[in-house]
């Protein structure tokens, strides 16, 4: 409770797919906190880009870079294949299926277009 500002029933509820938005409002919010699913875990270069085109946005990177600056940045910190080293060893233990990973992935998820209205592709950073 010190640490994030919350007691440990309302951590815990947050947890466990139930949530109260205020006093007596309670709901059942399965994904409040994904830990795991829908690839939550796995390190999507898409991913790492984005944030690097908010932080060119916002001017925490001054210069302009082409698309593959964010592409080499960002293989240079995310390691989808120890991830999937790690998953594989999960798999053959019994301990996950293949189906709980990204199997085959290139490391990017598909287009999407965000709160923004703008459509986003990891691929095309610059095109943001």
């Amino acid at each position: 409770p010190n640490y994030v500002g919350a007691d440990a029933a309302t951590i815990s509820a947050s947890m466990t797919g139930t949530f109260e938005y205020e006093p007596g409002d309670v709901r059942e919010v399965p994904d409040f906190n994904v830990f795991f699913r829908h690839n939550a875990t796995y390190p999507y270069y898409s991913d790492a880009i984005w944030y690097l085109t908010q932080m060119r946005r916002w001017g925490q990177i001054a210069e302009a870079h082409d698309d593959q600056w964010y592409h080499d940045v960002a293989a240079s910190v995310y390691r989808p294949d120890l991830y999937m080293e790690a998953a594989q060893s999960l798999i053959d233990e019994g301990l996950a299926s293949a189906e709980d990973f990204p199997m085959g992935s290139d490391g990017y998820r598909a287009p999407a277009t965000l709160m923004d209205g703008i459509a986003y592709d990891g691929h095309t950073p610059n095109a943001y």
